[in-house]
């Protein structure tokens, strides 16, 4: 029963190591973002920042779209 419990414990390590390097690769750097330009979704002081744009935090939805922009492109080829 300890031996499972130990397996266990480093599968989920394992798992959460992966999620973050995972993370950490595939967003954009502070180096690459760009300025803000307002568009006509920036109203009342509240900017809408497009993903690789200072101010920008990504969400789950963000992510989800990324993934799928990554799929059409490698449909693409």
């Amino acid at each position: 029963m300890k031996n499972l419990k130990r397996v266990l414990a480093a599968l989920v390590i394992a798992v959460s190591v992966a999620n973050i390097s995972y993370a950490q690769t595939n967003t954009v750097s502070k180096m690459e973002q760009k300025e803000h330009v307002c568009t006509a979704a920036c109203k009342d002081g509240k900017h809408m920042y497009a993903h690789g744009e200072k101010g920008h935090v990504c969400t789950k939805a963000c992510k989800k779209m990324m993934k799928k922009n990554k799929n059409m492109e490698g449909a693409k080829m």
